[in-house]
């Protein structure tokens, strides 16, 4: 299966306890209902909060959710550039800045012989993602470079 984009049923709500994770997030929490899942792997991709205010930069540093096979990460990427209309290719350019879990910078130990395979993935989620999940576009394709910041912990 690949990932695909849909509005969260309420089953996986409860399920992955995504109301309790909303609570985590510091500022511009959103109650979105959409992600991007892979449910055979069981992967997804949530976006979660976005900065505040009116500059472009810091409106672009977006926070998120990964689930691996397991791991709830949380992580921050920030939209570098981006492009594409109906009809169109489409593209996006993320870097990711930072990641967390459970409070610590950084995969968990059990996770970091998986590193490449984690970042394969968010890589394939993003480009299914396609920068608005649901609400995208209708683009003939769509490619994502992905850029690790060098402060990231992995």
């Amino acid at each position: 299966m690949t990932f695909i984009n849909e509005f969260t049923p309420p089953e996986d709500v409860e399920k992955y306890g995504l109301k309790q994770i909303d609570k985590k997030f510091e500022f511009g929490t959103t109650s979105t209902r959409q992600w991007t899942i892979d449910r055979e792997r069981d992967i997804y991709l949530r976006h979660v909060a976005r900065a505040g205010g009116s500059d472009i930069e810091v409106r672009n540093q977006l926070k998120w959710t990964f689930y691996w096979k397991g791991h709830e990460l949380s992580m921050r990427l920030d939209l570098l550039d981006g492009s594409g209309g109906d009809g169109e290719p489409g593209w996006s350019h993320w870097r990711l800045v930072l990641m967390w879990f459970n409070g610590g910078n950084g995969l968990p130990e059990p996770l970091k012989p998986h590193r490449r395979e984690i970042l394969a993935d968010l890589k394939d989620a993003l480009t299914t993602y396609q920068g608005a999940g649901v609400y995208s576009g209708n683009y003939t394709s769509y490619s994502v470079t992905l850029d690790i910041d060098s402060e990231c912990e992995l």
